[in-house]
C-alpha cells in the first residue's frame, strides 16, 4: 500500500510517498498512491504511551481492552504499555499469559505489559513482558531488589512507602516523591514515571534514569475532589509552573490513564480511588504546545514517539524503512476535549481547549481510527515470542 502526504521524515517535513504492509517498505518522493491524505494533515511516527492502566480481567467494569485501546486509537496512540495493578495482579506466568491473550484478542492498537514485583522472578523474566512496575509498597519487599537487577525496564512510581500510611495531606510534600529515587539509585535501566515537580526530574537525570510527566500534573488546578484525586497528588500552582520547564527535560509524556467506575468516583473523597483517565488527551495536547510555539516539532516527536521507542529498545518512533508501519496523522484545528470510547465519561480535563486533533491512526499498516471512528484492527506485542526485528 502507498500513502501520500506531508510527513515528518529525517527530522523535516516533506511531501512523500510511503509504501508499507506491517512494516515500512520504501519512502520516496513520487508514486501512484492508494491513499492521498487531505491538505492540512501531517503524518507522524506512531505515538507511544509508556504508562496506562487498561484494567480488564476482574476490573473490566472500570475499563476493558476494547474500550481502553479504542480510546487510545482515537487519541492517536499506536502502542501502549499496561500496568500490572489489576485484579488479579499481573505478576505470575499464568496471569501474564491471561493478560496477553486478552490484549491479543481485543486490542485496537499495539501493546505491551509490565509485570508487578514477583516471587517468580526467574519464570516471569522469560515471558514476553517489557519490564516491571515498582509501586511504593514494593520498596520494602526483598524480591524487589532481585527485580531491579533485571536487564528489562523497571518503571518506578516515585513515592516512599511512608506515603501510603500517613494522612493523605502529607503526600503533598514533594520529598515523599524525591526520596523514592534513592531506593533505586544503584540500579540501571530505571524509568521514573509521572514526576510531579522539577526537582524529581532533575534528580532522575543526575542518577542516569529516564523520566516522564503527565498532562494532568501540569494542568489540573489542584486536588479538589475525587475527580482530580490522583497519585502522586497534583501539586501547588508554583510547583506546576516549575514543572512546565521540565517539558524540555523529560524523555516523554504519558497519560497514566487510570479509569474508575462512576460510582467509585462518587464516593467520599477520603475513600474514592485515585486516577484520571484521559489517554486520548496527550497527543492533541503536545501538538497544541507546538501550535502555540511553546515547543518545536522535533521536541514533540521526541516526547511522544522517538524517546519512548528508545527507552523500550524497539523499532518504533521514526518513519524509516523496516520500522513497524504505525503512524499518527494529525491536523491543526480548534476543539474542546472529551473522551469518546472509554468507559470513563468525566475527567478534570473535559472541555480543555486544544488546537490539534487526530485525523487518522494507522497500526500495523491498517487504519485503526479515521476522524474519530475506530475500527477493529488487531494490534501486536512487540516483545512477543515471534518478534522478528
Amino acid at each position: 500500500m502507498w500513502i501520500r502526504g506531508k510527513a515528518y521524515v529525517n527530522n523535516e517535513i516533506r511531501e512523500v510517498c510511503i509504501s508499507f504492509d506491517r512494516r515500512i517498505k520504501e519512502i520516496k518522493s513520487l508514486c501512484k498512491p492508494d491513499v492521498t491524505l487531505p491538505q492540512g494533515t501531517l503524518i507522524l511516527p506512531g505515538a507511544i504511551d509508556l504508562h496506562t492502566h487498561i484494567r480488564g480481567l476482574k476490573l473490566a467494569y472500570k475499563e476493558d481492552v476494547i474500550s481502553g485501546t479504542s480510546e487510545a486509537s482515537y487519541g492517536g496512540i499506536t502502542l501502549l504499555g499496561d500496568m500490572p495493578n489489576t485484579m488479579p495482579v499481573v505478576n505470575t506466568v499464568e496471569i501474564i499469559n491471561t493478560k496477553l491473550k486478552e490484549f491479543e484478542y481485543y486490542s485496537r492498537v499495539d501493546y505491551f505489559i509490565y509485570s508487578g514485583v514477583t516471587k517468580e522472578f526467574e519464570k516471569v523474566e522469560k515471558t514476553p513482558i517489557a519490564g516491571y512496575k515498582i509501586f511504593p509498597e514494593d520498596l520494602e519487599k526483598e524480591e524487589t531488589y532481585r527485580v531491579l537487577k533485571s536487564k528489562k525496564l523497571k518503571v518506578l512510581h516515585p513515592e516512599v512507602p511512608l506515603a501510603l500510611r500517613g494522612n493523605r495531606k502529607l503526600r503533598l510534600n514533594i520529598w515523599y516523591e524525591i526520596g523514592a529515587l534513592f531506593y533505586v539509585k544503584d540500579y540501571e535501566r530505571v524509568h521514573i514515571t509521572h514526576a510531579t515537580n522539577l526537582t524529581t526530574v532533575k534528580l532522575a537525570r543526575e542518577l542516569g534514569f529516564s523520566v516522564d510527566l503527565t498532562p494532568h500534573h501540569l494542568l489540573v488546578n489542584g486536588e479538589s475532589d475525587c475527580l482530580s484525586k490522583v497519585n502522586p497528588p497534583i501539586r501547588s500552582i508554583n510547583e506546576r509552573l516549575w514543572l512546565l520547564q521540565a517539558i524540555n527535560e523529560v524523555d516523554t509524556i504519558v497519560s497514566d490513564h487510570a479509569p474508575h467506575a462512576k460510582f467509585e468516583k462518587a464516593q467520599p473523597y477520603e475513600i474514592c480511588p485515585p486516577g484520571i483517565a484521559a489517554i486520548s488527551f496527550t497527543v492533541p495536547f503536545v501538538f497544541t504546545l507546538v501550535n502555540k510555539g511553546i515547543i518545536g516539532l522535533d521536541r514533540a516527536i521526541d516526547l511522544i514517539s522517538r524517546n519512548p521507542a528508545r527507552i523500550l529498545g524497539i523499532p518504533y518512533g521514526e518513519i524509516k524503512e523496516n520500522n513497524y508501519a504505525n503512524f499518527t496523522v494529525i491536523q491543526f484545528k480548534n476543539w474542546r476535549y472529551s473522551t469518546k470510547y472509554s468507559k470513563v465519561t468525566e475527567t478534570p480535563l473535559d472541555q480543555y481547549p486544544l488546537e490539534a486533533s487526530v485525523y487518522m491512526t494507522i497500526v500495523q499498516g491498517k487504519v485503526s481510527n479515521l476522524e474519530g471512528e475506530v475500527f477493529p484492527v488487531k494490534g501486536i506485542n512487540p516483545f512477543g515470542e515471534n518478534r522478528d526485528d
